[in-house]
């Protein structure tokens, strides 16, 4: 029987919660979309390090994660369920059906499964966004404070750009779970996990180039020399935070008669983008003299969002902006070669 069931696993936040819960003993059933997919989980160097028996490790493939029932045979025999699956704003993708519907089907069918072919589950989290719980664009409402608590009400589509596309999904989802919880009733517990824009090593990548395949692309766009068009809201979390706070978020049976953990969780620190580059240029002077590092132009959109609730619960501090910064960039001249991390 497997523990514990990751979607997502081969992602960006996916892969470093699946090495984090093998190390800790996990039997763990990762949800793929294709046998490639599978393939280069079971190949990769940072598996095949931890020498991991086939008995804690299994794959089971969900081609279409907006299919009704498509977690059905995934979810069986199973404790446990992290659910990171969801589509990144990439303007290669279609604002509707390539983003929004797939976000939103991808949250309703993981809670049906769970609720009809899952009697084992004990506890299910779900990875949503901090502009699931924030009016578009984020840090728009000036002076605000949001809080993993906090709400917004459904935007309707169609939407014409991937922008306002995924917000929309996130706060859809989002909203989808808190009516599922209210009206279902679900014997197991369900968290949402709120992180913001996440950055940090990426334990994947291979080469340079695979650092731009999770959200770090907007981070070395600004290394690079890229001027961004659109502000982004002043909130980040390292990878290594979210995927912590995914795995504390799985033992509420080890601690005894104590509070539960609370339902909605935040992983984020503020953060300003442009900071960056003096980063850089004291940390890696020689990669900015060689050209390596250019400056680019991220614009900063100011938002108040307060994780620190979750910081008090989880017990330990989350990581600065200035440390994404340094891993991305050293594992980025690391793998192209230039110098160690």
């Amino acid at each position: 029987m497997s523990y514990l069931l990751i979607t997502g696993a081969t992602g960006f936040i996916g892969f470093k919660i699946l090495l984090g819960a093998l190390k800790e003993g996990y039997s763990v059933r990762a949800a793929v979309r294709s046998p490639e997919k599978g393939k280069f989980l079971l190949s990769h160097p940072k598996i095949l390090a931890l020498g991991v028996v086939p008995e804690k490790l299994s794959l089971v493939e969900v081609p279409d994660i907006r299919r009704e029932g498509a977690y059905d045979e995934a979810i069986k025999g199973v404790r446990y369920v992290i659910h990171s699956a969801s589509p990144l704003p990439s303007p290669l993708l279609d604002p509707n059906t390539g983003i929004y519907e797939p976000t939103v089907k991808s949250v309703w069918t993981m809670l049906h499964s769970a609720l009809l072919k899952a009697p084992s589950l004990k506890r299910l989290i779900i990875t949503s966004s901090i502009v699931g719980n924030t009016a578009y664009p984020p840090g728009s409402a000036q002076g605000v404070e949001t809080t993993a608590q906090s709400r917004v009400p459904d935007t309707p589509g169609p939407f014409e750009s991937v922008g306002p596309a995924y917000g929309a999904a996130k706060v859809a989802a989002l909203n989808s779970i808190d009516r599922f919880i209210r009206n279902e009733r679900p014997p197991f517990a369900v968290v949402k996990l709120i992180p913001g824009l996440v950055l940090g090593r990426d334990e994947r990548a291979l080469r340079a180039d695979d650092l731009r395949a999770g959200s770090n692309f907007f981070l070395l766009d600004l290394l690079t020399g890229t001027s961004a068009e659109h502000p982004l809201p002043s909130a980040v979390a390292d990878v290594s935070d979210v995927a912590k706070v995914h795995l504390i978020a799985l033992k509420e049976e080890e601690v005894g008669e104590g509070p539960a953990i609370a339902e909605d969780l935040g992983v984020t620190t503020s953060n300003q983008f442009n900071d960056a580059w003096d980063l850089v240029q004291k940390h890696f002077p020689k990669a900015v003299a060689d050209g390596v590092f250019r400056q680019g132009d991220q614009p900063t959109m100011p938002f108040n969002w307060d994780a620190r609730p979750t910081e008090v619960e989880m017990g330990f501090s989350f990581k600065r902006y200035e440390e994404m910064v340094l891993d991305v960039a050293g594992q980025y001249l690391e793998l192209s070669g230039i110098e160690k991390a």
